[in-house]
């Protein structure tokens, strides 16, 4: 990097330090720091949250996936973003009902304080266990673009100034640097996209180059094949209705109909985007082909092609990414942390003076958690390898018992659930670690565990109390807080527009999963059928949020 560069890079650097630590003054109290105050607009949520999503785990990771084994990867956001629709619809708009702060406190109006605090535990060092894979991807693009190659300089140089402003502002500091970084990262992608593709031919001749099926969106084998489409569809709406990063700012929206609003058009906003990591890994795959690190392909691009302050600026796009995501879950870990664990072992009412100080400094503890897990991030495969093994074991075992369970059969009992979600994460680990099973397998097997035993110790246990679980069930309509505002949701479609476009809906979901799995075949049609199926499926869902 030029001189110029790393003046632009340290400028942003600074700005996000202060536009972050600016909001140490709004916050009074808890909610302030845990969800702005529940005062964030449809525009400010569908911003957060696709900042939140796309960071360079993208950029690196999945630029590196698609660099080693085609555009396929692609469909790890594409499915995020359905599910991001999906539970804006009919998910997240209960939970903003119950007013919760997070999925654990959820699980203790639902079941009890033992499965809150298990949950509460684990999901510390899972939420951890990402941020380490995200701030392991800035070093890795930050050695190749600098050339300063210390892996603990820049770690610590990346964790303390998004630990610090985390720590001062909260939600708030989240929310608007994310706002900032939004901006700059859509900037900064918009620039390398042209470039890279001009350097390769543009599509005709990236076509030509590249191996044969490396544009092969639906394939019939390989690691990134049909299963994965439909093992990652699966956690995309697991990971849109429990991560606790990413419902940190859901639980933020003004109203129920904004939340809606605003995870729906994150989904829809952000879909596009994956174009913009994908394709340019796949153009460095023909510029650059003998990186011996995967991750590399993207950070490499940038060093090679662009001129001074075009870099700086580019980077300061990627950054923007970074520190949003770190920041936002940062703040996510903190909340989950002193909300279910700190207040539920706490034998009296803690101050709100208290709650404030255990949040701040959990946010530096687990900054420093984050810091210990990018140190293993390398061992495990690098970034989507290390972060497809934690989700695969731990993830869906907790939308079964949280979600599917806990929304839809009022006869599941505390003790099924705890049950059921520690032999899901154990079946996963044995699946993983002793037969050896790949991302598939062990996430369908992991899920159908939970599936399994949480009915059954549920049926050999005591049912929950009636009042508790009807509270649950009168969330699932709308609030008194909607009919007062006018603002009013309706997760089942009432209007005939609104029944209109849920079929909508659920013909696009019908397309979409046939499209994959006809891809088991090797039809030629099927990524045709997939793609058609999954933007009749957000015409749909946007259209049920704005008549419902």
């Amino acid at each position: 990097m030029a001189l110029i560069d790393i003046i632009i890079v340290i400028a942003f650097l600074v700005l996000t330090f202060f536009v972050g630590s600016f909001f140490y003054k709004w916050v009074g109290e808890p909610d302030d720091f845990y969800v702005a105050g529940r005062k964030l607009t449809p525009f400010i949520l569908a911003a957060v949250i696709t900042a939140t999503n796309v960071n360079l785990y993208s950029f690196v990771g999945q630029a590196g996936i698609a660099y080693k084994h085609g555009i396929s990867i692609l469909w790890q956001t594409w499915t995020g973003n359905m599910a991001l629709v999906f539970s804006g619809l009919f998910i997240i708009p209960i939970m903003r009902r119950l007013r919760v702060r997070t999925i654990p406190e959820f699980l203790s109006m639902r079941y009890n304080k033992s499965v809150r605090l298990l949950v509460g535990i684990l999901w510390v060092f899972r939420l951890a266990f990402w941020l380490g894979v995200v701030l392991y991807t800035a070093v890795v693009a930050a050695q190749a673009i600098t050339g300063i190659t210390s892996y603990l300089f820049w770690i610590v140089a990346f964790a303390i100034i998004a630990i610090i402003y985390t720590m001062l502002g909260g939600m708030w500091s989240v929310a608007f640097t994310d706002v900032i970084q939004f901006v700059f990262m859509l900037g900064g992608a918009l620039i390398v996209l042209p470039l890279a593709m001009k350097a390769v031919g543009w599509m005709p001749g990236l076509i030509e180059k590249l191996p044969e099926n490396s544009l092969q969106l639906v394939r019939q084998s390989g690691t990134y094949n049909w299963k994965f489409i439909l093992a990652i569809f699966l956690l995309g709406i697991q990971w849109a209705s429990v991560d606790q990063g990413l419902l940190q700012r859901a639980f933020g929206a003004e109203s129920t109909k904004t939340v809606a609003k605003g995870m729906v058009l994150a989904g829809i906003i952000t879909t596009p985007f994956a174009l913009l990591w994908n394709l340019p890994g796949l153009a460095a795959a023909v510029l650059y082909p003998n990186l011996q690190n995967p991750d590399q392909a993207i950070p490499t691009l940038l060093s090679q092609m662009l001129p001074p302050v075009i870099l700086g600026l580019v980077v300061v796009g990627l950054l923007s990414s970074q520190l949003s995501t770190i920041s936002g879950n940062l703040n996510g870990v903190a909340t989950l942390f002193t909300n279910d664990i700190y207040e539920t072992l706490k034998k009296r009412q803690a101050t709100n003076k208290e709650i404030l100080f255990m949040a701040r400094f959990i946010t530096f503890l687990v900054g420093l958690f984050m810091i210990g897990f990018a140190f293993l991030v390398p061992k495990m495969g690098g970034a989507v390898e290390a972060y497809l093994t934690i989700i695969g074991i731990m993830d869906m075992p907790l939308f079964i018992v949280g979600i599917l369970y806990g929304l839809l059969w009022k006869r599941a009992t505390s003790a099924g659930a705890i049950w059921g979600y520690l032999a899901g994460a154990v079946a996963g680990i044995i699946g993983k670690f002793y037969f050896q099973f790949d991302f598939n397998l062990t996430t369908f097997l992991s899920a159908v565990t939970a599936l399994l035993v949480m009915p059954l110790v549920s049926y050999l246990t005591r049912p929950e109390n009636k009042e508790k679980i009807e509270a649950i069930w009168k969330a699932r309509r709308t609030s008194a807080e909607e009919e007062v505002s006018g603002k009013v949701y309706n997760i089942i479609p009432e209007t005939p527009a609104g029944k209109l476009s849920f079929s909508l809906y659920i013909a696009g979901v019908l397309i979409f999963l046939g499209g994959v799995i006809s891809g088991s075949s090797g039809w030629p049609y099927a990524s045709h059928l997939a793609v058609s199926g999954m933007v009749i499926y957000f015409i749909g869902g946007y259209l049920k949020v704005v008549f419902d």
